[in-house]
């Protein structure tokens, strides 16, 4: 995750993801979301969100799929608030 990316292995190629932004929840769990800037077909970029922890002695960073519907609620409530500010 550095200078604002994210390489993910896809089909055995290297694709690079903008990070919209990553964030800790009160339990210190953490989280980024991120896009390839694509647009689905009612022409909304294209999100995805991640749970990543981080190894402190490689530096590595592990993502792993948000699984439960806790998690998900909290990162729609970011977004919401974000978008609800930009459009301020």
């Amino acid at each position: 995750m550095e200078n604002n990316e994210i390489i993910l292995i896809e089909d055995g190629k290297e694709v690079s993801y903008r990070i919209l932004f990553s964030i800790e929840d009160v339990e210190g769990k953490n989280y980024v979301v991120y896009t390839k800037d694509e647009e689905n077909d009612t022409g909304e970029i294209l999100t995805y969100a991640a749970t990543y922890e981080k190894n402190e002695n490689t530096g590595n960073i592990k993502l792993s799929s948000i699984k439960n519907d806790k998690e998900w609620k909290f990162i729609v409530e970011v977004l919401n608030s974000i978008q609800s500010g930009v459009k301020e």
